[in-house]
Parts: C-alpha cells; sequence; structure tokens
C-alpha cells in the first residue's frame, strides 16, 4: 500500500509539474517540457526510492516479528526476498514518476513554440542547440518517445540501487531517521564532492539525468562511476557491519 500511495501521489505531482513548469522556458522540442518538469525529482528520487519500502525490515526487527520467520524460512531467503521488495518498488516508483512526465510531455501538453537560442557563426542565423547539448540528440529530436522510455528504464535502475543502500541501512540501523534520509544524503554528499573537483560528470545525478552537464563532458564512465561507487559503499557497510562490528541482522 506505501508503494502505491507513493507512486501515486509522486506521478500526480510530476503531472502537475510537467503540465505547468515548461511555460516559463524558451524549448526547442517536445521532450524538453518532461526535462524542466522532472528537475525536481532528480533531486528528491533518493526520497521516492526508499521511503515507500525502507521502514519494513526496521519495524520487522524492531518487534521481533522476524524472529517469528526463523522456524517457516531460511535467514538468507527471507533478506534475499525483502531487498527483492525493496528494490524492485524502488525501481517501480522512480520508473512510473518518469514514464507519466514523459507521457504527458509528448501527448499531453499542447505542441510547444519551438524558440531557437543559439546563433549559427558561419550564417548569423538561428540554430538548435539539442543535438550539442544532450547525449544521443538527434534520436532526442526524432524519436522522443523511445529516449524517455530508455532513460526512464535507466532512472529505474538507479532507483533500486538508491533503494538497496536503504535497506542495508534498515538491516542494522536502529535509527528509522537515518535508513530513510541517509541514501539522500549520500546523493548529496556525492554531488558535492565530485563538484568540489570539478568532476560533475562522475557523480551518480549526473549518470540519472545526463543532460545536467554539456554533452562534451559525457562519456560511458558518466554512466557507470556513480552506480558503480554506490555499490561499493554498499558493500562497504556490510562488510563493516558484519566482519568488524559483527552487527546481526536477527538481533536489535
Amino acid at each position: 500500500m506505501a508503494v502505491g500511495f507513493t507512486a501515486v501521489l509522486a506521478m500526480l505531482a510530476a503531472i502537475i509539474c510537467t503540465l505547468i513548469i515548461y511555460k516559463n522556458y524558451a524549448l526547442e522540442a517536445q521532450l524538453e517540457v518532461y526535462e524542466v518538469g522532472f528537475e525536481i525529482f532528480n533531486l528528491i528520487f533518493p526520497l521516492l526510492a526508499v521511503i515507500p519500502t525502507g521502514w519494513l525490515m526496521y519495524f520487522e526487527r524492531k518487534n521481533g516479528f522476524i524472529n517469528y520467520t526463523l522456524p517457516r524460512v531460511n535467514k538468507k531467503n527471507y533478506v534475499f526476498s525483502k531487498w527483492i521488495v525493496s528494490a524492485g518498488s524502488g525501481y517501480l516508483v522512480v520508473f512510473c514518476v518518469s514514464m507519466i512526465s514523459v507521457l504527458v510531455a509528448l501527448y499531453v501538453v499542447p505542441p510547444i513554440t519551438v524558440q531557437l537560442s543559439l546563433v549559427n557563426p558561419e550564417t548569423g542565423e538561428l540554430m538548435g542547440k539539442i543535438v550539442q547539448t544532450h547525449i544521443y540528440g538527434e534520436q532526442f529530436l526524432e524519436q522522443p518517445f523511445l529516449y524517455g522510455l530508455v532513460l526512464s528504464l535507466w532512472k529505474g535502475i538507479i532507483g533500486a540501487l538508491v533503494a538497496t543502500l536503504g535497506f542495508v541501512f534498515s538491516l542494522y540501523s536502529q535509527n528509522l531517521f537515518v535508513i530513510l534520509t541517509g541514501p539522500f544524503v549520500y546523493v548529496l554528499l556525492e554531488n558535492f564532492c565530485w563538484s568540489v573537483f570539478g568532476l560533475e560528470k562522475y557523480r551518480l545525478v549526473t549518470a540519472f539525468e545526463p543532460s545536467l552537464v554539456w554533452v562534451e563532458a559525457i562519456s560511458w564512465t558518466s554512466f557507470v562511476t556513480g552506480p558503480v561507487l554506490l555499490l561499493l559503499v554498499i558493500l562497504g557497510y556490510l562488510v563493516y557491519k558484519r566482519k568488524i562490528v559483527n552487527a546481526r541482522i536477527y538481533e536489535l
């Protein structure tokens, strides 16, 4: 129920943002309506991914329910099934919110008035900037639905990774606030650290929304570095808790 409620609420917010925010921008392509309307979600997506299910294991451990599963279910299988639920909900919520925004931008919002913003240095005429500022810019213009679908699927994967971080926090932490907001704080700190060194192309948020940096800076590493670093943080936390602190999931 929490997953459905969060997804519906977030999708309604995405629809409203998509229908309204683009009116304050000079745009060149219909799919840009999605980009400007989705900006707030590029910031808060870790919360959307974690909050629906991040609290489940915390309360199961706190009220002792998890101990009653021992006679019926193998420990590893039970924890794995809970991870599937958390990661799956993170994926589903982020994907649905992104995709509904794409659909509204392409099929509900009236066709935009194209406003070119660059000047061709050779002819002095106005020219578009989409190809120069977006990865696979031609597909962005010619196949906006496919572009939006693939991007939404990818954003869902990152949402699942962030939800996984919240899940591993819930396995050991006794602080619900840390569990639900920890992944959001991690994304902010990771964003800040890469930005300080002028390496914005490696941020997790850049992998989530590649249009946040100039296309010349984007490479395959921009889509790999952030997610891989997040996986290392997850593994590092698990190793620390299990091997160094000797924390136990079935003890609170």
